[in-house]
């Protein structure tokens, strides 16, 4: 009574103030332990009981203890409670089996966890949901397989063998294996369950069918805060942040309290929107809801101050982070960099490095962004021969193209194309292309020839190269190789794409 309540320390005090206990009141207290998240206790329990030496484990004691050394950071002690299980002959109760495939495939054992699959007689829909769930944590990759070998088996999937193919058809992007599965959701009845809906919806937006997947969204009759989560990240997805932010307020008027994914949706679609007013609304929210404190949400939280302008709001919610994380730090350094704070971005990332924080590729990306908005030649010099000499991170083009890119601004023409010639990889097109925007600024016709023809070679249909050698020209008023040029893209049949702004208008009453 005491542990079905919750109530762990009465239930254990009971035990412990027992006279004499059987294996009922042992088995009684693992699943106690087990199932409100106290492994570890369990396990140490386990082992008491063991040496205690009164009561022999049964069924149900094992069935609690698989269940706790699935959660368990090492696989060691499954292996020897499954080899007692095996010794006491309970080799073929398929509880046993199936918390046993836990165990096995949340360690990724997945070959281990196939054979002992492969030798249970008498499987039940527990045992194969166990092996659907096993290959969504590893890999969804032999998902499809297992599935047809499932139909094939005449089993009758449920609710979760559904969601659990779904949701690993959506990462693969198996469309069509997907639309199958829909039809037997239907089929079977169990279409209608919010789970099922929920990890279709998934499916279809994943598959960049999101049409579907708001159909699918709008016949889900028990909307939870995944449904809507998901909706309203499949809006942002589509490129539609203010519907994203409509759905998150149609959910908070159906009274469903949003999770921390969805403050997340929400904070990136103002971000994406520059909308600092609605970003605070949404940081209010997350305050008065007293939701858990993750820092996938404060980053998501920085950055949207970043890109609304507000580096104020930035700091404050970085300051007052207690675990930072790479993406913390990068994301600060980008915002600084994106708001004319170029210097601060750079001494964030040195901040980062004296307290030991490991930098990443995006981080580097960053930092040489900030020097190229601060025109601090010198610094990003230093920066990016620190990434290999120093972190082991091989520059991709992404951060030649922003060394170019400066260099070019401070008119170091010959340096920046010095450097493309020394790149160990073949450069791209947009290498070449900066170094060409650079030639135009500066008037150096003969570099900037040698880099249109390069970035022409490299994709010939792109009409940016065109646009910017054949300015070059105009500025010298050499009006017959712009010609010539023109000529040269009709034909290749390069269009010039036309230029576009937007503006956002006020309703008026």
């Amino acid at each position: 009574m005491y542990l079905k309540c919750g109530d762990l320390i009465g239930g254990h005090k009971l035990f412990d103030e027992m006279p004499q206990r059987n294996v009922v009141s042992w088995s009684a207290m693992l699943s106690g332990f087990t199932q409100h998240g106290f492994f570890n206790q369990a396990l140490c329990l386990f082992v008491y009981m063991i040496r205690d030496g009164t009561s022999k484990p049964n069924e149900f004691s094992f069935v609690s203890v698989l269940q706790a050394c699935s959660l368990h950071e090492s696989l060691h002690l499954a292996y020897q409670v499954y080899a007692m299980v095996l010794r006491l002959g309970f080799d073929s109760n398929v509880f046993l089996v199936n918390a046993f495939l836990t165990a096995l495939m949340r360690h990724g054992k997945k070959e281990e966890a196939l054979e002992v699959f492969e030798n249970c007689l008498n499987k039940d829909i527990v045992t194969w949901n166990a092996m659907l769930s096993g290959y969504l944590e590893s890999s969804c990759l032999d998902l499809p397989k297992f599935w047809v070998q499932m139909n094939n088996e005449g089993l009758k999937p449920d609710c979760f063998t559904f969601a659990s193919v779904l949701t690993g058809l959506a990462s693969l992007g198996h469309l069509n294996t997907g639309l199958q599965v829909h039809g037997q959701t239907v089929k079977s009845g169990h279409g209608s369950e919010t789970c099922v809906q929920n990890s279709l919806v998934d499916m279809y937006i994943k598959n960049q069918r999101f049409f579907d997947g708001l159909k699918a969204f709008n016949e889900t009759s028990g909307k939870d805060v995944c449904s809507w989560t998901q909706i309203a990240a499949g809006w942002l997805e589509y490129g539609e942040p203010a519907k994203a932010l409509e759905a998150i307020a149609e959910m908070r008027m159906m009274g469903v309290i949003p999770n921390k994914f969805t403050l997340a949706t929400a904070f990136n679609a103002c971000a994406n929107l520059a909308f600092l007013e609605e970003g605070k609304k949404a940081h209010g929210l997350r305050i008065k809801l007293g939701v858990e404190i993750d820092v996938c949400v404060d980053n998501a939280l920085i950055d949207m101050y970043a890109k609304c302008g507000s580096m104020d709001g930035a700091w404050g919610v970085f300051k007052g982070m207690d675990d930072l994380s790479i993406v913390s730090w990068t994301t600060m350094i980008m915002g600084c960099a994106q708001n004319g704070q170029a210097r601060e971005a750079l001494n964030i990332f040195d901040e980062m490095i004296v307290k030991g924080i490991k930098p990443n590729y995006i981080t580097f990306l960053c930092v040489l962004y900030a020097c190229s908005q601060g025109m601090f030649t010198n610094e990003a010099w230093r920066y990016f021969s620190s990434m290999t000499n120093d972190h082991g991170i091989s520059p991709g083009e992404d951060h030649y193209v922003y060394m170019v890119h400066l260099l070019g601004r401070a008119g170091h023409i010959k340096e920046a194309e010095e450097l493309i010639l020394s790149m160990s990889f073949q450069p791209g097109a947009s290498v070449w292309q900066t170094l060409l925007n650079a030639c135009q600024v500066h008037g150096d016709i003969e570099t900037g020839k040698r880099a249109a023809e390069q970035a022409m070679n490299l994709n010939r249909k792109d009409p940016a190269s065109y646009v910017l050698l054949s300015n070059i020209f105009a500025g010298f008023n050499n009006w017959d190789d712009v010609g010539k040029l023109r000529e040269l893209m009709e034909t290749r049949d390069v269009k010039k794409v036309p230029g576009t702004s937007w503006i956002k208008l006020e309703k008026t009453a």
